[in-house]
């Protein structure tokens, strides 16, 4: 249990940033400094990286274990019969069904508090910029980041909140971008956020080709990186070129990053209805290979 739960705060923690990664843009926007913002951003995501790092192996043993502990007391209890289709199998499958939906829940938490954050991140990683654009090194601002959790309200970092009257422009504003791009960007969102942890039940459901099934899930995650990157970055990255130059008002850009956000919550929701079917197409592919 101490495993997994340090997987779903891996989890969290990963989904937090992920849910900042566009808001970088508007900081850069606002200094002024667009390429440095976006620069500046690969430091941050950086932790992320090493968490997932982290995260991966940790999930994919918690599951190993359940598999081969399942199998072998299926093989003692019920000799001739088909392992998966034992009742001591199938109450594992139960289990292990739980978890990695529990898992999920820790990308829904993390996403949560990123859109809270979400102004706070704005504000702190503008003055980083800026502090980068005065000493020209990543390696003097991280000490002025870390300093700043002594001085609360005094540093790089700070605590902000979004005005009720901004909210209400952001919510209720008719935004001049067609929507038809948070659609796509749930949907791969959703892809994204099930695809490993789908590969890892679809191992459990097909234990004999256990690795393939896992590796079937690339297939998952680079659909949702194609989606991603076809029909979701170009329409962000079009506003933020055009608020840039003046063309368009910083609302619209705080409100495609405001539903970005959204959409990626409803994406983490989605990806529990999703799982399981998910699973039980790559394992159809895993027995087709196989």
């Amino acid at each position: 249990m101490e495993r997994l739960l340090l997987v779903f705060l891996l989890t969290v923690f990963i989904n937090l940033i992920n849910t900042l990664t566009r808001s970088s843009r508007l900081a850069g926007v606002r200094t002024g400094h667009l390429a440095t913002a976006i620069s500046l951003f690969g430091v941050v995501y950086l932790a992320a990286s090493f968490a997932n790092t982290l995260q991966a192996p940790l999930l994919a043993s918690t599951v190993e274990q359940i598999i081969d502990q399942a199998y072998d007391r299926s093989l003692s209890a019920e000799p001739g019969a088909a392992v998966t289709d034992t009742l001591v199998y199938q109450e594992a499958l139960a289990g292990l069904n739980e978890k990695l939906r529990f898992v999920i829940l820790g990308a829904t938490v993390g996403t949560t508090l990123g859109i809270l954050l979400i102004p706070s991140f704005v504000t702190s990683f503008s003055n980083s910029i800026r502090a980068f654009g005065r000493t020209g090194s990543v390696f003097r601002v991280i000490p002025l980041v870390l300093s700043s959790f002594f001085r609360p309200g005094g540093g790089i970092l700070r605590l902000r909140f979004t005005s009720l009257r901004t909210l209400k422009k952001i919510i209720f504003r008719k935004m001049a971008t067609p929507g038809a791009f948070l659609v796509w960007n749930l949907v791969s969102y959703s892809l994204w956020t099930a695809n490993v942890l789908s590969g890892l039940y679809a191992g459990a459901l097909y234990p004999e080709y256990r690795s393939t099934a896992v590796l079937m899930a690339s297939i998952v995650g680079n659909a949702s990186i194609v989606l991603n990157v076809m029909m979701v970055d170009p329409v962000l990255a079009k506003v933020t070129d055009a608020v840039a130059a003046g063309e368009q008002d910083e609302l619209e850009l705080k409100q495609i990053i405001f539903y970005l956000a959204l959409s990626n919550l409803f994406g983490t929701l989605f990806s529990q209805v999703i799982f399981v079917p998910v699973a039980n197409g790559l394992q159809i592919l895993t027995r087709w290979i196989a």
